[in-house]
């Protein structure tokens, strides 16, 4: 198998290297997008019922105390706990949309990856077939198919490289895409009801999104 793909030529170096980070990528993200480190069930029940008992510092030490996306929002709400209803939300606002940078972050570079694969591959196979043909015309051999066909299979080794790599990439981009937009909305979600609770003795105010 490594002779074979080795047999594709310079430009599976890039191929392969594509490869190497995408799968670096899917494991890094795999383990930090898992719903314990993004907005913990417990904690945010907990959250929930100092909330309602007024337990605000209490609160504000347990967020900072919880190394989780969650947490860090909520600990922005709670240290303008005493300001008015919007400055509360702004707060909100603002963690929010700098945790779900952090949960996008590197899938940007997956899917360029996932683009990327199959374009090197057909790079590949495009330089390969140039060099098949520049040696037919090296040895003048006509009518002997075989000349050009060693040289064509081992040029479209880097296609199917290229697309055996790009398919799974693709695929967990868009899991991925999905999962973020998913915990996006549920971290909205509470951070919605974490604001009525803060602000329920404020009468004037706007609520805003996460996103």
């Amino acid at each position: 198998m490594v002779d074979t793909l080795m047999r594709g030529g310079l430009m599976m170096v890039p191929i392969l290297l594509g490869s190497v980070l995408a799968l670096t990528i899917i494991i890094e993200r795999l383990w930090a997008l898992q719903k314990n480190m993004i907005a913990p069930r417990p904690f945010i029940n907990r959250m929930k019922e100092m909330l309602t008992q007024g337990q605000y510092s209490e609160a504000l030490s347990a967020c900072r105390e919880n190394n989780t996306h969650m947490a860090r929002v909520l600990a922005a709400g709670l240290e303008q706990q005493s300001r008015p209803r919007a400055e509360v939300v702004e707060a909100l606002e603002l963690a929010g949309r700098k945790e779900a940078s952090n949960l996008s972050r590197w899938v940007g570079a997956l899917g360029a990856i996932a683009a990327l694969e199959p374009l090197m591959g057909l790079l590949g196979t495009v330089l390969g077939l140039i060099n098949s043909f520049q040696e037919v015309e090296k040895l003048k051999v006509v009518g002997n198919p075989s000349v050009v066909a060693s040289g064509v299979w081992q040029a479209l080794i880097t296609t199917a490289a290229g697309l055996v790599i790009a398919i799974p990439t693709y695929a967990m981009y868009r899991y991925f895409r999905s999962r973020i937009s998913r915990m996006l909305m549920e971290m909205e979600d509470n951070a919605f009801q974490m604001v009525q609770m803060l602000t329920k003795h404020k009468d004037v105010g706007t609520d805003g999104d996460l996103n």
